[in-house]
């Protein structure tokens, strides 16, 4: 199955996040360890756009994680 993860762009000017979203990662490991082919994407480095993505990835599964700055 495939499965892809989403964190959403930080919509604040300053971004205190130095690492990955430890609960995608989570989330990412169990999936894989089940079987599963995972993506993680992360909007904030990512230079495709999320819908051009999963127009292109054509993910089974798609989980979004987001902070109250990141919910528009």
């Amino acid at each position: 199955m495939r499965v892809l993860l989403i964190n959403p762009k930080f919509r604040l000017p300053i971004d205190t996040r130095t690492t990955a979203h430890l609960g995608l990662a989570y989330l990412g490991a169990v999936s894989e360890r089940r079987g599963d082919e995972v993506v993680v994407f992360d909007a904030d480095v990512e230079e495709q756009s999320v819908s051009d993505f999963v127009q292109e990835y054509r993910p089974h599964i798609v989980g979004i994680t987001a902070n109250t700055p990141q919910v528009k």
